[in-house]
């Protein structure tokens, strides 16, 4: 079995190559997705299914690039950066943090925290 880095690269494999049968088999039916601090959660993989059609509708040229990372056991803490081009046509780039948490090498449980604007900005 993977380890929970392995796991994490090898979806952002099928992720870039949007290939969503791969993608989703990497979560397990019962699964918590937190896609965004504030809003309700994804609970299960069919609202993962639907999370990602819509997004990957949305978005285009999507780079997701992982820089730091640290495993404890079936976790693992990610921060990297995303970048692609919204349905407007504009390039959006953004940092964020997340942690993913794998059961029988299934993500069970995800929660990014990223934020898409400065605060400071006027």
């Amino acid at each position: 079995m993977s380890t929970p880095i392995e796991s994490l690269r090898a979806l952002m494999a099928v992720s870039e190559a949007r290939d969503k049968p791969a993608f989703l088999d990497f979560f397990a039916d019962d699964v918590e997705y937190h896609y965004h601090v504030g809003t309700r959660p994804l609970v299960g993989k069919e609202w993962v299914d639907r999370f990602i059609t819509k997004y990957w509708a949305n978005h285009s040229a999507t780079k997701w690039t992982l820089m730091n990372w640290a495993e404890n056991g079936d976790k693992v803490l990610t921060e990297g950066q995303e970048d692609y081009v919204n349905a407007d046509g504009v390039s959006v780039s953004h940092p964020y943090m997340g942690i993913i948490e794998f059961r029988d090498g299934k993500i069970v449980a995800w929660r990014d925290y990223f934020q898409m604007k400065d605060p400071a900005a006027s």
